[in-house]
């Protein structure tokens, strides 16, 4: 059941845009606040401690909402998941070890210490990525156009995102330490 709600949450949170989109056209802001905040809560609830961070700053930007009924309130979701995202990769760079490690170590938990350097620089890129699609998600909702704020954030954003991680995919054989 938690790995169904988890998958569910995803899908509903990769559709956001398109679903603000829509709802906002039809007048369906508050149903589709009300979903999204069951959706988040339960995600911030069922997390682990580390990771409820995201959900939870949802939750609080549904209920801002909720009280406003502006529409434009919706759309800063994007932008915020880019300044969580930024913070929490930035803060592996300080900690350690990097985000990109950590997740490198997910499959190959024996990664040489030769591999370090070459998953700083990603988790870096990652960072300015983060900065990058952050601030022209904040453009788009500056903009106040809903149609823009969707193109951008319900397909070009996960665009870009896809050719970094292939760019990342092509280069990394060159890097035989990560292998």
């Amino acid at each position: 059941m938690k790995r169904l709600l988890a998958v569910m949450a995803t899908l509903l949170l990769l559709a956001y845009p398109v679903l603000v989109f829509l709802s906002v056209n039809q007048g369906g802001g508050m149903i589709l606040a009300a979903l999204l905040f069951l959706v988040l809560a339960a995600r911030a609830i069922l997390a682990p401690a580390g990771s409820r961070l995201l959900p939870a700053a949802g939750c609080a930007l549904v209920m801002l909402y909720g009280v406003t009924r502006q529409d434009q309130v919706l759309m800063w979701y994007p932008v915020m998941v880019n300044l969580v995202m930024l913070v929490t990769f930035a803060l592996t760079l300080k900690r350690g070890p990097s985000m990109i490690e950590r997740f490198a170590r997910l499959r190959h938990p024996d990664l040489p210490d030769a591999a370090r350097p070459y998953l700083v620089r990603v988790t870096r890129v990652w960072c300015g990525f983060f900065v990058i699609n952050g601030s022209l998600a904040l453009a788009t909702v500056l903009m106040g156009d809903l149609q823009w704020w969707a193109i951008y954030n319900g397909l070009i954003s996960y665009g870009l995102m896809g050719v970094l991680m292939a760019g990342e995919w092509l280069v990394r054989p060159k890097h035989e330490a990560v292998q």
